[in-house]
């Protein structure tokens, strides 16, 4: 398992993701959730929702003094190198560096990550899957955010880019950490705090309209690295 850190930020996401396939904290720059006692029904968080091809999340992430944006999307299924597999493009736009778009492809049948590749100014790269930092986003509720846990704080959550207003769950990972979720956007994450500073926050989503930004052909025909 690795750390949703491991997705969102190249601190990255800290949030937690597995293989995947088949309370407190102030928001975040242009908008947030404050907790609220009673302001979410204890049962209206029931764990993550289940993926769908379409669905895709923009975050904003905190970094070195910088805010970039990180789009998540799940692009569906597809044969990749004779294998059944679920893919998802991440694509990460950093101030005066533009956007570096990442595609994982993973094996329906064992979670194992098939296909890793990435595009930088038009030139798609074979990225080697034994040292990818990253792992596919979680298709199932992790252990760490499972609704029936004890003490886990309820509140709301105001999405910047859209105005609609979300239940969370805020899960304190550490004493100095937590981690606030919602069963209503594709991936479970909505905001991470750390030592009382937000670095990662919901921008916006959808439950439609993800389009893959790298093609089957560039994917297939990328182009392989000395070393790898």
């Amino acid at each position: 398992m690795k750390n949703v850190l491991g997705i969102v930020i190249v601190l990255l996401l800290a949030i937690t993701l597995l293989p995947a396939c088949g309370a407190g904290g102030e928001g975040g720059p242009g908008g947030g959730g404050v907790p609220s006692d009673g302001g979410g029904a204890p049962g209206a968080y029931t764990g993550f929702m289940s993926p769908a091809e379409g669905q895709w999340v923009d975050y904003i992430i905190a970094s070195e003094g910088e805010n970039y944006h990180q789009k998540m999307e799940y692009i569906g299924q597809d044969t990749i190198d004779g294998k059944t597999c679920i893919g998802f493009e991440m694509t990460m736009t950093v101030p005066q560096e533009g956007e570096t778009i990442m595609q994982m492809w993973a094996d329906a049948a064992n979670h194992q990550l098939v296909k890793y590749v990435m595009k930088m100014k038009d030139q798609v790269i074979c990225m080697d899957t034994g040292q990818s930092p990253y792992d596919p986003p979680e298709t199932e509720t992790p252990g760490d955010y499972d609704p029936s846990l004890p003490d886990i704080s309820h509140g709301t959550y105001t999405v910047p880019g859209s105005g609609e207003m979300l239940v969370v769950a805020i899960f304190q990972s550490s004493p100095e950490s937590e981690v606030w979720v919602s069963s209503q956007v594709p991936f479970g994450m909505v905001k991470v705090v750390d030592s009382g500073t937000t670095v990662m926050y919901l921008y916006n989503f959808g439950t439609s309209g993800a389009e893959k930004d790298i093609s089957k052909a560039e994917m297939e025909n990328c182009m392989q690295m000395p070393g790898f």
